[in-house]
């Protein structure tokens, strides 16, 4: 039998971890553990670029960088602004700002030696 603390804290837990909560985290880290939708995060982080730079940053394709935005654009974590011919991307929220900083913080780029692209 369980004491009457354990018990609370097992509660508060249930109440605090909801199945839509635990849907949308594992939505964000998914989005995140795809390499190509990470570096273009991490870009995204550092400023606003159009769909061909960063088709340029990734070494992928138009199509495939453009799938990857839509579904980003489409989850709520990029906003897209129409500049005149050009549409610049850029991140829709200050968490996910920060998230990257930590999740940068815990894999620092000088700690990699490989110049590979992520695919």
């Amino acid at each position: 039998m369980i004491d009457q603390d354990r018990r609370e804290i097992i509660e508060g837990i249930k109440d605090d971890y909801s199945a839509k909560r635990c849907t949308d985290v594992q939505q964000l880290l998914s989005t995140m553990a795809n390499p190509i939708r990470f570096r273009l995060l991490c870009a995204l982080r550092a400023m606003t670029f159009t769909v061909s730079e960063l088709v340029e940053i990734t070494d992928s394709n138009l199509p495939n960088v453009s799938q990857h935005l839509k579904m980003m654009w489409m989850a709520g974590y990029v906003d897209k602004t129409r500049q005149g011919k050009q549409v610049y991307y850029s991140l829709s929220d200050r968490q996910i700002i920060d998230i990257l900083g930590v999740v940068e913080a815990m894999f620092p780029p000088h700690s990699y030696s490989d110049t590979a692209g992520c695919d």
